[in-house]
Order: C-alpha cells, then structure tokens, then sequence
C-alpha cells in the first residue's frame, strides 16, 4: 500500500542501502545483498526525507537509509518468527540461509542503521534505538497474544509501539534535521505515530477484507495465523460468544468469522477507529515544515481513509470519529 509520498532521491538512497551490504563481510554480503536491493516503498525513509525538506543532503540520506536498515532488520526477524517462506518473490533469510543466519543478519542490520543515525547526531541514534525497543515490545505483546481477544485500547497500544514507533522517529528525526524545535519536534513524531497506527489499521483491513490484487500483497494471514486484528476483536465485542465460538474452531471457522467481522456495522467501527488517528495525525500537523512539505504531508491521513471508505469491495459507510481523539496510546 504506497502512501505516494513523493521527492526520493532512490538513486542515492540505494547506493546507500547496498553499500551496507557490500561492506558487511563477506559472510553476510550474499545473505544481506537480496534483502536490501528488494523492491519496496521505503516510506519510512520518504517520510524522513520529506519532512528533513525540499533538497536532502548527505546527513539526510545517512539517516535515511538508517531507519530503513532499521526496518528491514524488523523484517528479517519477523519473518523468522512467522516461517515465511517468502517476502515479495525474494526467499526469506532464514529459508534460503537457515534460522541462525537470520537472526545475525537482523542484528547487524539494527547496528548498522544506529551507527548510521549516531554518525549524524547522537539524537538521531537516541531516537531510534528508542523507537527499535518499542517496536519490540510491541512484536512481543502481539506474539505472547496470538489466539486472543484482547481489550481494543491495548491492541491499539501494541500497533502503535509495533508500527508507529518508527515512523514516528523518522518524522522526528526529520523534523531535527529541519532544524525544528524541540516542541515542534515532538508534535511532528506525534504526527508519524498517529500515521503509522493509521497505516496499519488500514493495511490489516486490507488482509481481512481485500483481495490478493487489491491489497498488492497475499492477504489472509493474520486470521490464519491467529493475529487477531482490530475487526476481529470488534466483532468478539459485538458478537460475543456468538462470535468467538467460530475463531474455537480453528481454520474450519474462519469463514464464518470472517464474514462476520467484515459486516457493515463492524466495518463503520473500523472507519470511526481510523478517523480517530487521522485526526490525532491532522492536529499536529501544523507542526510540519512550512511549504511543500506541509503539503504533501498534511493529506496522508485524509487519503488513508479513503482507502476504507471507497471503491470496489472495500466499500462502506463512514461515521463520525469517538468522542476523545487523544486517547492514544503514545
């Protein structure tokens, strides 16, 4: 799902990235080499370099390319903890090198991307290995929860410390770049939080809802693998035993709780939940860089939404936000 943020140099950006891998050894290059050079959005590093502003320098690019190594060492991990056996087309790590290598390739990859942030500031490096712990508590919270149904607010938590955390760290790492105060900082890491938490509540929608040419990607899994997402957990609110008597069942119930979960009245309560983080995103958004910045930025959220409220399958009614859009978990 790309968020078409515009203005990458990708050029420069994957001279980077490949440079990490060349550089790694000679034991982990190969290993290192398909994961970098893997086609992808590279929206944590597009946000960084859109709020870091119009013309990004060597610094800029330095801790873009940081937070993306950052982020694909995440991947390598989950993807080990998921046994995927594929990320795209490109065989995943520990399938191609065995579960030892993936876990090596991963950590060197979060050293990489801290080095590559301390290189340019020590904030920087502060902010994201802060950003890197919460994206761990939040992979552990949602692992020790598998097959749960959990309280909504705290599934909320564990999608804004799994997702949101490091998008928020590259909008304030950029807006540090951008030589933004330090309250102004923290207002545009708010900003990327909210985003993230919203581009998550999309993308899981998308797995449950979407089909395979709609979502660009195989859906299906988080149900299957008993990652209960937020219409799951609404429907369990709604439906109660009537509902969870299903997800008992194991995969011959996951039709019915599907079609359950993906109901009108659970999908309006999505919308509401997605609105919500919008406007948390949208409130702190004056915050952002003046100019083009602002502009590009500033419809993010509006535009997410609408990937929930519009077209072919993924059509339905959207509703007003809940009454406290800070109740967010931060």
């Amino acid at each position: 799902m790309d968020l078409k943020i515009g203005g990458l140099p990708a050029d420069a950006l994957e001279d980077r990235l490949d440079h990490v891998a060349l550089t790694s050894g000679s034991a982990l290059c190969d290993v290192l080499a398909p994961v970098l050079r893997r086609p992808g959005k590279r929206m944590r590093p597009r946000l960084l370099l859109t709020v870091a502003g119009d013309q990004p320098g060597a610094a800029a690019l330095t801790c873009a390319a940081g937070i993306e190594l950052l982020h694909q060492s995440s991947l390598i991990h989950d993807d080990l903890m998921d046994q995927a056996p594929l990320r795209g087309d490109v065989p995943t790590v520990h399938s191609a090198h065995g579960a030892g290598m993936a876990v090596v390739a991963g950590d060197f990859l979060v050293a990489a991307g801290i080095e590559a942030l301390a290189s340019v500031d020590a904030r920087h490096a502060a902010i994201g290995l802060r950003a890197y712990a919460d994206m761990c508590r939040g992979q552990a919270l949602e692992t020790t929860s598998r097959h749960q149904i959990l309280d909504v607010e705290k599934h909320l938590g564990i999608l804004a410390d799994k997702t949101g955390a490091l998008i928020g760290a590259a909008c304030m790492i950029g807006a540090q770049l951008a030589d933004l105060d330090s309250a102004r900082t923290t207002q545009v890491g708010r900003f990327g939080l909210a985003l993230g938490v919203l581009y998550q509540l999309v993308d899981d929608l998308f797995d449950l809802c979407a089909t395979a040419a709609e979502a660009g990607k195989p859906v299906g899994q988080d149900l299957a693998n008993g990652i209960y997402t937020l219409p799951i957990l609404l429907a369990a609110r709604r439906h109660g035993d009537a509902f969870t008597r299903h997800l008992d069942r194991g995969p011959a119930g996951l039709d019915a709780a599907r079609d359950l979960a993906t109901r009108p009245e659970i999908l309006d309560e999505v919308t509401k939940y997605a609105q919500r983080y919008a406007a948390i995103a949208e409130r702190n958004s004056p915050a952002l860089p003046p100019g083009a910045v602002a502009s590009q930025l500033t419809v993010l959220p509006g535009r997410l939404v609408g990937r929930v409220t519009a077209g072919g399958t993924m059509r339905w009614s959207s509703s007003s936000p809940p009454a406290d859009p800070d109740a967010v978990a931060t």
